[in-house]
């Protein structure tokens, strides 16, 4: 959930969604946290150049009732020194450097994304899922291939499934979509108007929606019942989308679980059937 953020991360996760003055006031905090909690709010919007009113907003906006919440947060979070986790990798750093720079900032996009999803909306997605009579998995771009990893594991338990990265065989699926189906859609940015009016077409049929995005408030997420967050941190030489991705799989490996846990018979038997296929192929 959002509140379960640090204050840095709340900046992170809502950035995209501020206004240009509010990001002035978000970019100095994020290189500045150490004094900023020894500003007043005076102090802190002449340094960004902005209006007091704006650093309020900006509270606001990160969920925050004022600005001594705030600093009572940030100042929560930056007991211990700052970790590697904000650091880019640079131009002249060495491979064992960058390795370790992509460990820590995957590992970190991963626990934001476990503390942004609660259990009770991985159950609903779950249950969503147990009840569906087809699942669509709809991705584009870059997201087709984590689409298309879903549709590998959900196959697998017997659930009648459907893949497509087209946008056009997307929406001829959503024309043919009841109200017994479910469809997975994954966008990093939640604002693929393509996807978004498949999704729509979709649910004029009485289909079922969950959303893998990065952004809460995108139109796919306020389009769908229900939303699933998988955080990326944007960096010079790595998109938010790339980052974002490995949270979506650890997402659908959740999904997969859940399920496989509940239909765990019809799973067991179908690997044994898929796995004798599979043998004949093998030297």
């Amino acid at each position: 959930m959002i509140e379960s953020l640090g204050c840095l991360k709340r900046i992170e996760y809502f950035y995209p969604t501020l206004k240009s003055a509010e990001k002035k006031a978000a970019d100095y905090i994020l290189k500045n946290p150490q004094n900023v909690v020894h500003f007043s709010i005076t102090e802190l919007a002449e340094n960004c150049g902005v209006s007091e009113t704006t650093i309020f907003r900006l509270c606001n906006k990160l969920g925050y009732k004022g600005y001594q919440e705030l600093k009572i947060n940030l100042a929560a979070e930056i007991v211990e020194p700052l970790k590697n986790i904000y650091e880019e990798i640079k131009e002249n750093d060495d491979m064992r450097t960058i390795m370790q720079k992509l460990l820590t900032s995957n590992i970190q996009s991963l626990e934001t994304t476990i503390m942004l999803n609660s259990s009770e909306t991985l159950e609903k997605a779950i249950d969503m899922i147990c009840k569906a009579k087809k699942l669509l998995f709809f991705g584009m771009g870059g997201s087709s291939c984590i689409a298309f990893d879903a549709y590998h594991k959900f196959l697998r338990i017997g659930i009648n499934c459907v893949v497509h990265g087209d946008s056009h065989m997307q929406i001829t699926y959503s024309a043919l979509a009841t109200a017994e189906d479910v469809i997975i859609a994954i966008s990093n940015t939640g604002s693929n108007k393509e996807l978004y009016d498949s999704i729509k077409v979709a649910k004029s049929n009485g289909a079922k929606t969950i959303a893998i995005t990065g952004h809460l408030k995108s139109p796919i997420a306020n389009l769908s019942d229900i939303v699933l967050l998988s955080y990326g941190k944007e960096s010079k030489f790595r998109s938010e989308a790339m980052e974002s991705r490995l949270s979506s799989l650890m997402l659908i490996d959740l999904l997969y679980i859940g399920v496989a846990l509940k239909k765990k018979d019809e799973l067991l038997n179908n690997l044994e059937k898929i796995r004798k296929a599979i043998a004949i192929r093998r030297f």
